[in-house]
């Protein structure tokens, strides 16, 4: 680049100019002056590695084994020169994000010591279709790419986030992941990608990805949060509230919520007021879907802590969604799936419990 200088005249002949020749490429802004004695620049980044995701809570039960399962699954992907996944699926508030949260904090940074990226693609999904152009961007800023270099198309980006990533050990944590598409443009090149949904996705697996499945809580590890909400509960009635919660986390805390701002009631109403028409329906409709997917069935009348519970049980039956059934062998007897269907497909209906 050369330029000349002039006396400051403004007029044509002796006006300050600038030429870019040979090979060189300009990428930014150009600022372009008589004399330039100091430009200030915007401070650099943080030095430190993107640790994102959701914080771990102080109120976790249980999950031993999905625990390990996970540890034991990043520990192998992450010993190979391949990228890795891990796929943890189940419905909806089941405690997918919490149990990562968990598996992070305890063992699995240690494994990516170049930081974790977090991205819910709830927040990016509009008319069922993730923005990945928007994603990839906020990984590129999160290392250290100035907005000035991310370019626009989400192939450039995709691109882009594999070089910068190529020497890192990343741990990249998506959340609600419908089509393998949307995971596979984000997994790190020597890191590994664990990624949560309320189904499996075959396409994944044949990739190589490892499946943890995340199921409701039992009645031991379900009554054990009750009482860390409630600690006032005996054990029997905190069991009968997660008998009819169906041990789904948020419905018990949806329950335990609502108790907490009635301090004049006890968790003996919250029982009663969920016990009161739940049982004895024959409604074969969305009920039947929650008896299958969870185990349990019936209605809640209109108010009081049952409308509470009701809002989380029906937002997961409206989210839920079978396995696919597995390939057996003609003449092979279908085997039943944790869902209440065959592996045919064909519904087996379970009996429906109540408190006892």
């Amino acid at each position: 680049m050369s330029g000349l200088g002039t006396d400051g005249g403004g007029t044509a002949h002796n006006a300050a100019y600038n030429t870019v020749s040979g090979d060189a490429v300009i990428v930014g802004p150009v600022l372009m002056a008589q004399h330039i004695e100091g430009i200030p620049l915007p401070p650099s980044p943080p030095d430190v590695p993107p640790s994102q995701g959701p914080m771990p809570s102080r109120v976790f039960v249980n999950r031993k084994k999905e625990l390990a399962d996970l540890r034991d699954a990043a520990l192998s992907l992450a010993a190979g020169p391949e990228p890795g996944v891990v796929l943890v699926v189940g419905v909806g508030g089941v405690g997918k994000t919490q149990l990562v949260a968990q598996a992070v904090r305890r063992e699995l940074h240690q494994l990516f010591p170049d930081g974790q990226l977090h991205v819910d693609l709830a927040d990016h999904r509009r008319d069922g279709v993730v923005d990945l152009t928007a994603v990839l961007g906020e990984f590129l800023r999160a290392l250290k790419v100035h907005k000035d270099y991310v370019p626009a198309g989400v192939a450039e980006r995709t691109a882009l986030f594999r070089s910068v990533a190529a020497t890192l050990r990343l741990l990249v944590k998506v959340d609600d992941v419908q089509h393998a598409p949307e995971a596979r443009a984000l997994v790190p090149p020597r890191g590994l990608l664990v990624a949560t949904g309320r189904r499996v996705l075959p396409s994944l697996l044949m990739d190589g990805a490892a499946l943890i499945d995340v199921a409701p809580l039992d009645e031991t590890a379900g009554t054990e949060l009750v009482r860390r909400w409630h600690a006032d509960a005996d054990e029997g009635t905190a069991a009968d509230v997660v008998r009819l919660c169906a041990g789904h986390p948020l419905a018990l805390r949806a329950a335990l919520e609502w108790l907490a701002a009635r301090p004049q009631l006890t968790l003996h109403d919250v029982v009663r007021d969920l016990t009161a028409g739940r049982y004895g329906t024959d409604d074969d409709g969305v009920r039947e879907a929650m008896a299958v997917a969870m185990g349990t069935g019936g209605e809640t009348e209109e108010g009081g802590v049952g409308e509470a519970v009701d809002a989380v049980l029906d937002s997961v039956v409206a989210g839920w969604r079978p396995h696919p059934p597995p390939l057996r062998p003609p003449g092979r007897p279908a085997r039943h799936d944790g869902h209440g269907r065959s592996a045919g497909g064909r519904r087996c209906h379970p009996g429906r419990r109540g408190p006892r």
